[in-house]
């Protein structure tokens, strides 16, 4: 999706401006955020959590929970990419910070990671990967509509 590139104007910006959402009716009309707010879903163990693009644009990288799990989530708002990973390899613990445009510093051994793919490029864990966890992007509406029972991270949690 580009929402500004280069490219003239987007083709796609009637779509994202107009109230109707396209061929798939929404079931569930979960107004906890705008329909057509941009998600990282995930789903671990049958349970559900989206990331609002509007929440996590300014933190880059989110250190937090889910399911019983440490969750890491880089988010680079410029291109509106991320990634979900797990916060423990080999039996460390690792907690992130941002260190540039597409990385990741632990705070714990201080190896830089490539905020994307998880991959240690740097320091004593270089060439080693972070689990990744399942996520994708979605509309809001449709990620609701599938997984009615979804957390919602962030201020829009209530």
């Amino acid at each position: 999706m580009d929402k500004g590139g280069s490219y003239g104007s987007d083709v796609y910006n009637g779509y994202y401006n107009g109230r109707l959402t396209g061929i798939i009716v929404e079931s569930n009309k979960d107004r906890r955020l705008p329909k057509k707010e941009l998600v990282i879903g995930m789903t671990v163990s049958g349970s559900a959590k989206a990331y609002p693009f509007s929440a996590i644009s300014q933190e880059t990288v989110i250190d937090g929970h889910f399911t019983g799990e440490e969750v890491a989530i880089p988010f680079y708002p410029t291109s509106e990419s991320g990634a979900a990973f797990v916060w423990w390899l080999k039996g460390k613990f690792l907690s992130f910070e941002p260190a540039g445009r597409a990385f990741m510093r632990d705070r714990e051994t201080r190896n830089l990671w490539q905020a994307l793919t998880g991959q240690a490029v740097e320091g004593e864990l270089s060439g080693e990967r972070l689990e990744r966890l399942s996520s994708h992007y979605s509309c809001w509406f449709a990620w609701s509509d599938f997984h009615p029972q979804t957390e919602l991270y962030g201020a829009a949690t209530g």
